[in-house]
């Protein structure tokens, strides 16, 4: 113990001797404290994950995980792990575990017999903003019949497209479209009262899925999504501005309409009553009816619920 003691006086004292020792000693200590927060972070994140049965998976760095040893192509990438892990494995990107499955039967078990297990993942930012925090009409569970009846539509026609080429980029974007607009709105993008051209409408979807599937360190990093520092959430809110403003203006169109048909019944009850009889109402109308609601706030909705 008196040896540590003279040792640490005699290192103290060579220290205040050189001009620029308390930079030296300030360096040190910001050196150690890194490295006690590395310990720290590693094990509070093991620590998190003690008793929950993991796959096996590749080792990565600290703090970053095994985000610089991913490639550019992520299939060829996941297929070489699972050659060497099998056909469920785990890695780290930041904090973020990452599991990937890769054999049919546990693609079947995840997303169709334990859905409701796995289907709560983390939003990326992109998402966040194009759904409105999570709460836009979409998102909602009450959905689930529509765009699964949607999905089956698709699937009736792949299957009618037995042994010929077909372009499943352009399925699924006629499958969203059909889902958001026919059964929200009553309405499509296409024909005069269109609010935007078919191709436009088409270039930003096709801009926004892009920036949906494009990696963010703001995703891994979630204490570095303040600084945007790839744009993509600057880039995401200029192209979902574009949808804003297509829902807005079909939003406002029919409230117009409902509020004239309003004002009409009013003028002739007994007339306009057997012609309200005979109007069909969309999904929209019967949302706006709800988003009207002030009487209970569990049945209504807000607009950026209304917006698909």
């Amino acid at each position: 113990m008196n040896t540590v003691s003279a040792m640490w006086s005699k290192w103290w004292s060579v220290i205040n001797e050189k001009k620029y020792g308390k930079l030296v000693l300030a360096d040190i200590v910001a050196f150690s404290l890194l490295v006690l927060s590395v310990q720290w972070f590693r094990r509070a994140a093991k620590k998190s994950w003690e008793g929950t049965r993991l796959p096996p998976g590749p080792r990565g760095l600290p703090l970053i995980g095994y985000l610089p040893f991913l490639g550019t192509d992520l299939h060829r990438e996941f297929a070489n792990l699972a050659s060497v892990y099998g056909p469920i494995f785990k890695f780290w990107l930041g904090n973020k575990l990452c599991v990937v499955i890769t054999s049919p039967s546990l693609v079947k078990e995840v997303v169709r017999d334990q859905d409701t297990t796995f289907a709560n993942r983390d939003s990326t930012v992109s998402e966040l903003i194009t759904s409105y925090g999570g709460h836009d009409i979409a998102f909602r569970h009450n959905l689930y019949e529509l765009r699964r009846d949607e999905v089956k539509k698709s699937l009736r026609h792949i299957y009618e497209k037995i042994n010929t080429p077909v372009d499943i980029g352009n399925l699924a974007f006629l499958t969203a479209i059909n889902a958001i607009m026919s059964m929200s709105c009553g309405d499509s993008i296409q024909g005069e009262s269109a609010v935007i051209d078919a191709a436009d409408f088409k270039k930003a979807a096709a801009e926004l899925m892009r920036l949906l599937g494009k990696p963010n360190v703001s995703d891994i990093f979630p204490s570095l999504a303040r600084f945007d520092i790839q744009g993509i959430e600057r880039d995401t809110k200029k192209v979902n501005r574009v949808f804003e403003d297509m829902f807005d203006s079909t939003i406002e169109k029919r409230k117009k309409t409902v509020a004239e048909a309003k004002g009409k019944r009013g003028e002739n009850n007994n007339n306009n009553r057997g012609k309200e009889m005979n109007m069909r109402k969309d999904f929209l109308q019967f949302l706006l009816e709800l988003h009207e609601n002030e009487d209970s706030s569990e049945s209504s909705l807000s607009t950026a619920e209304l917006k698909p």
